[in-house]
């Protein structure tokens, strides 16, 4: 086992046995945006081993195409793009990857603080699809960057800013406007689909109905680390089904 195993997923993740109860319900969606498939680079897949069974999961979901995107965030994930493209290449090469028809390319979810200015005034980031970017904030503590001003900084560079599962930033819950503003400035949202389904807990999954309910949902990911993870978006009701179908997403309509 790898350390970031030991650290992150004590015994190894296994999952079930196989996907035999999996059924296509994901299909329509196409795409995943937002995931942590990479082998032995952050908290997710530890090994090619259980990437490609990330693959093989996300393939009986009927997902066609993913967006590996991996953490950038110092000092806990030093990743930088060459190291991104080993670990994509070591994947993309492995013994039975071509039997896996799933497309597969790579970006990273960025964490926003002043290394990731750096990044962006350097023409360093990795954009994916229609120069879309990826980003993360701390789930405790309040960014001190100006999200506005970060917008511009990003437009001006040709890129369209995407803020990760914003519905997990609690101290912005009892603050619903702030969702409003952040739209209304260019951000696009993405929600993890866990937080629909209840995973992270019941505030989480409120607010997540909040932003489904009021159209600031742009984007719906994963956000899988484990192969549990799958089973828990596997076992999806209809009626959230339903209402996820009922929106518009911008993720089959991305080109990879």
């Amino acid at each position: 086992m790898s350390l970031l195993g030991n650290i992150f997923g004590g015994k190894k993740d296994t999952g079930p046995a196989g996907t035999e109860a999996y059924k296509p319900v994901y299909a329509w969606l196409a795409t995943d945006m937002h995931n942590h498939i990479l082998p032995g680079i952050d908290d997710g897949s530890p090994d090619v081993e259980t990437s490609l069974e990330f693959l093989r999961r996300y393939q009986a979901l009927g997902f066609r195409q993913v967006v590996a995107s991996p953490h950038i965030r110092y000092p806990q994930f030093e990743n930088n793009n060459e190291k991104i493209k080993e670990a994509f290449d070591r994947l993309e090469n492995a013994p039975g990857r071509s039997e896996i028809p799933v497309q597969l390319v790579y970006s990273a979810e960025y964490y926003l603080d002043e290394r990731f200015l750096e990044l962006l005034n350097n023409d360093r980031l990795m954009p994916f699809g229609n120069n879309y970017v990826l980003t993360e904030l701390s789930l405790g503590h309040r960014s001190f960057l100006d999200m506005d001003q970060l917008a511009t900084k990003m437009f001006e560079k040709g890129l369209r800013p995407i803020l990760a599962h914003p519905e997990r930033y609690l101290y912005w819950s009892k603050s619903p406007d702030v969702f409003h503003k952040l739209k209304s400035k260019g951000w696009l949202l993405q929600v993890n689909l866990m937080s629909l389904l209840g995973y992270y807990g019941k505030p989480e999954q409120k607010t997540a109905n909040y932003l489904f309910d009021e159209d600031l949902v742009d984007f719906i990911g994963t956000d899988a680390h484990r192969l549990k993870h799958f089973d828990v978006i596997a076992a999806i009701d209809d009626k959230i089904l339903q209402k996820l179908k009922s929106k518009y997403l911008i993720n089959n309509l991305i080109n990879i």
